[in-house]
């Protein structure tokens, strides 16, 4: 996020296209996303950014099928609000058009996006945060832990409204210097709106069932498990034994959070292993790295390793590494 004590404008405006997972790494204001293709794009992701010391506001439009996870800066909080409908889900919930995803500080963002998944996300400094919970009338210090509300038709309605207006002002007053100081505070005034909504939604909200939240706990932690063993020939049973669960318990678990099977997310976490490791790599390192590098991440098919990462990211590992 933008340091406080820079000298610097009303608001920063970015906006750009990117098709490449290392692309994802900043499209959440001042975190380090880590993004996972699990199918290949069908389009550029499209990314426009507001960015103040105060405030921040991140637009997406996404075209892919991945799996995004960032720790979010310290003393900042982070609100999505889903304007889609897709099989999209973060922290294991379903998330629709109208729902408000919550990230609270201290919290990860942790989600899977599907094609035409559209948020807008409002990030906030601690200050910010705790005046809200202030305007919203919570006694409680703590927010709980990251959680996603369904806004009433209404209140999305008019935030929907509101964040029209403000979008076409930021980007009016990007190009019109004289107007950056009132689109600045209208922004400012938006982001409140909405985080004093959060917490007041939270303050009625009742918690998910516990066989839900032990699923997501379970499918999170197995694949923190295969992460750190992505170099050994490592199998879903070996998985299941690690985390002293069934294959179905296992199953169930990422299908319900991640909606794909234990196998078919970790041959995703390892290909973008690889491509993570080929761009890298040293250029002139020729067809003898890449298959060092997929014999590292416990690629024992060789033969099919090249076509399962063209069908994942449109090129060959060797183009990936040439273009390092």
């Amino acid at each position: 996020m933008i340091a406080t004590g820079e000298v610097m404008p009303a608001f920063r405006h970015a906006q750009r296209s990117i098709r490449d997972p290392e692309e994802f790494s900043d499209v959440v204001s001042g975190a380090s996303l880590v993004a996972d293709f699990l199918d290949h794009n069908t389009a550029p992701t499209y990314i426009e950014q507001f960015q103040s010391p105060g405030w921040a506001l991140d637009f997406h439009e996404a075209h892919v099928k991945a799996r995004v996870q960032c720790p979010l800066p310290p003393g900042w909080a982070s609100l999505g609000l889903m304007r889609s409908a897709t099989a999209s889900t973060f922290h294991g919930f379903a998330v629709e058009t109208g729902m408000l995803v919550c990230d609270p500080p201290g919290q990860a963002i942790d989600g899977c996006i599907e094609p035409g998944f559209t948020s807008m996300g409002v990030n906030v400094p601690l200050d910010v945060w705790e005046r809200c919970r202030a305007l919203a009338g919570v006694e409680r210090p703590s927010f709980g832990s990251s959680v996603a509300f369904r806004l009433p038709p209404t209140i999305y309605a008019r935030i929907e409204r509101q964040l029209r207006t403000i979008r076409h002002q930021l980007r009016a007053a990007a190009t019109q210097p004289h107007l950056a100081a009132y689109a600045a505070h209208e922004a400012a005034d938006f982001a409140t709106h909405v985080v004093t909504t959060a917490w007041e939604l939270s303050a009625t909200n009742s918690s998910p069932r516990d066989s839900f939240r032990n699923r997501v706990r379970l499918a999170r932690r197995a694949e923190e498990w295969m992460r750190d063993h992505l170099s050994e020939r490592m199998r879903i049973p070996d998985v299941c034994l690690a985390m002293r669960v069934s294959r179905r318990e296992l199953e169930y678990a990422f299908r319900s959070t991640f909606d794909q099977s234990p196998l078919d997310h970790l041959h995703a976490l390892r290909l973008n292993a690889i491509r993570r490791a080929l761009r890298r790599a040293h250029a002139h390192g020729g067809q003898d790295t890449v298959i060092r590098l997929a014999l590292d991440h416990g690629i024992t098919h060789l033969s099919r390793f090249a076509a399962q990462y063209h069908a994942l990211f449109g090129e060959k590992p060797s183009i990936t590494l040439r273009r390092s």
